[in-house]
């Protein structure tokens, strides 16, 4: 359906898991002659697939295991793209994680833990590939090889390095926070995201040319 947005003001769609809608214009219009929209996904073999046929960009949820896994999804995302007809500019991949920043590595890390796991564990009644977090397996998370970016701005800023360069990304977003964390903690967080984690990585990547 948005895709059809995208092409023309006034839609008519045939709902099938929607209400379908006849010759009705969509407003606000977007203000780029050719608006992105990215399409996210769990990290599914099919729906990259998917994706990638359609050419648009795709959002991986790197938010559990090893993010490296995800490199194999990456390379099928680009060949299968690049097999019906698409350009490396219209084949962008980005990565969404959860995160938490503060001045003190360790605190940062032992902070997050009971917020982390209680939205796991929440999740966990309803899901049953998942199960409730030990404090193991959140060290795993956050630890070099995990899929959470948890400490200091110099700590969280090399991971993200990390995996831009592992998953050939063109865009990385964190999550802050996941959990009930005190709000003036979060727009600290937010704030030292911005001021110092972005701009190491902005550096890195300048340099490297």
């Amino acid at each position: 359906m948005l895709l059809e947005v995208k092409k023309q003001t006034n839609l008519t769609w045939q709902g099938k898991h929607t209400q379908s809608v006849d010759n009705r214009p969509v407003y606000p219009r977007a203000v780029q002659d050719d608006f992105p929209i990215w399409v996210a996904t769990g990290g599914h073999i099919e729906s990259t697939i998917q994706i990638a046929e359609k050419g648009l960009p795709i959002a991986y949820a790197t938010i559990g295991g090893n993010p490296k896994a995800f490199a194999k999804l990456v390379e099928v995302y680009k060949e299968i793209g690049a097999r019906n007809g698409y350009s490396d500019e219209q084949l962008k991949v980005a990565a969404h994680s959860w995160g938490w920043i503060e001045e003190n590595n360790f605190q940062a890390i032992e902070n997050y833990f009971y917020p982390t796991k209680q939205t796991v564990d929440n999740i966990a009644k309803d899901r049953p590939h998942w199960s409730e977090m030990t404090k193991e397996q959140y060290y795993a998370s956050v630890g070099p090889n995990g899929a959470m970016f948890v400490g200091d701005p110099a700590h969280v800023a090399q991971k993200i390095i990390r995996i831009i360069e592992d998953l050939q990304l063109n865009r990385f977003m964190l999550h802050l926070p996941i959990g009930s964390m005190p709000h003036e903690d979060v727009l600290k967080a937010i704030k030292l995201y911005g001021e110092e984690v972005a701009p190491i990585v902005r550096r890195y990547f300048e340099n490297k040319g």
